[in-house]
């Protein structure tokens, strides 16, 4: 799989064809990307193929999807949790995980908004196990060759909407340096700086990342030979999606650093940091650091 190319072709989508994708691929994604070190331990997740798309898309209709209102698809994929502390950050590092090996075999995927009482979808699909639902994705083909963005008009079908449609997964996007602060947080590096750094290249793709609403919330901090991962919150955005945003992200940064043969892994240690200056209202996920 050529990674980078994958990321520039990533996209959400919110129309499906009625046609069913073969259960044997799904389940091999699922296989392929189960991830080779835990960033949270005991989580013991599982990811479930829900295969009659139409029957689920009814039952779980008023409690999944955006503003109540599912998306529909020949398939869903539900994501169970232990409910441990910083559960969503494995869950988003997978869930995407599966989504671009997906993007990868031409097979198109969008996240789908669950309760934060997981319960709700477990109970509407009659799935008995103590783990939390967790997340929920539509897998499908897509009708259109466009990709969305912008999708904030939740709980309308995204061809009703107005939404801004785009031939690439590079519009609207910040630039790499203005997700990156170096040194001192509030400093953006030049593009010559993060060049310098060997990071120019890394940070064009880890902006690509998806995120809650499209809104792009993470700031990476450079300090003392770490990369501090960070998040914008927002009242209006439940915390949970905070988590699942930096589990993307961190996804996004570790796929592309073994790509250009950076080694490293991430801690997720939400403390770290503390006594940097970061403001209160960014949340701090974890560090990035060679091995």
């Amino acid at each position: 799989m050529d990674i980078r190319k994958v990321m520039l072709e990533r996209k959400s989508v919110r129309d499906f064809k009625d046609k069913k994708v073969p259960v044997e691929t799904l389940q091999g994604s699922i296989d392929f990307c189960k991830p080779k070190y835990e960033l949270v331990c005991s989580t013991n997740m599982k990811a479930v193929i829900l295969e009659d798309g139409k029957k689920i898309s009814k039952l779980l209709n008023g409690i999944a999807g955006y503003n109540g209102l599912m998306i529909e698809a020949p398939h869903y994929i539900l994501f169970l949790s232990n409910d441990v502390k910083n559960h969503q950050i494995q869950t988003g590092y997978y869930a995407e995980n599966i989504m671009l090996d997906l993007e990868s075999k031409s097979i198109d995927t969008c996240w789908l908004n669950i309760p934060e009482d997981g319960t709700l979808v477990k109970q509407a699909l009659d799935i008995e196990d103590p783990r939390e639902a967790s997340a929920l994705i539509a897998v499908g083909y897509k009708k259109r060759d466009k990709k969305v963005i912008n999708p904030l008009h939740t709980g309308d079908n995204y061809s009703q909407a107005n939404l801004k449609v785009v031939d690439d997964n590079t519009s609207a996007r910040l630039k790499p340096e203005e997700i990156v602060y170096l040194d001192k947080w509030g400093y953006n590096p030049t593009a010559d700086e993060l060049k310098n750094l060997g990071l120019d290249n890394v940070f064009f793709y880890v902006r690509l990342a998806p995120s809650t609403l499209n809104r792009q919330p993470w700031r990476y901090f450079i300090k003392d030979k770490k990369i501090y991962l960070t998040i914008k919150t927002q009242e209006s955005i439940n915390h949970e999606h905070d988590m699942l945003d930096a589990g993307i992200a961190m996804l996004y940064t570790d796929l592309i650093m073994n790509n250009y043969s950076y080694n490293g892994k991430w801690t997720v240690a939400n403390e770290s940091a503390k006594n940097y200056g970061i403001p209160e209202d960014y949340y701090v996920a974890g560090y990035f650091s060679k091995e």
